[in-house]
């Protein structure tokens, strides 16, 4: 598998798929796994979205606020991806799930 900036789109998606199918009555080390591999995926590519590949690794719910919890390097991914999703619904996109409030912190999911 290649490393740091040359990682692909494959590399991303099979890491995701050996967590979604490894052992379901270990959900809490594969959900600690799977975010401390996010967070070291931050710096393979600007693009990188750990809120999505999270939830592509299929840990149970996944929020941009639980992801901005964990560290402070992904706390600033997500916002940073948060502002280019912001950009693309006042651009018209409906499809964008949006990641920050207003005020730019980290939506949490489990209280709306």
């Amino acid at each position: 598998m290649a490393t740091n900036r040359n990682m692909s789109r494959a590399d991303y998606e099979a890491i995701s798929a050996a967590i979604a199918d490894s052992d379901d009555q270990e959900l809490h080390a594969r959900r600690n796994i799977a975010f401390n591999i996010a967070d070291a995926l931050t710096g393979t590519a600007d693009r990188f979205d750990p809120v999505l590949w999270l939830r592509q690794c299929q840990i149970g719910q996944v929020s941009p606020a639980d992801v901005a919890e964990r560290s402070s390097r992904l706390s600033l991914r997500v916002q940073s991806i948060g502002k280019r999703r912001r950009n693309s619904l006042q651009m018209g996109y409906t499809d964008t799930e949006q990641y920050i409030d207003d005020d730019g912190s980290p939506i949490d999911l489990s209280s709306k």
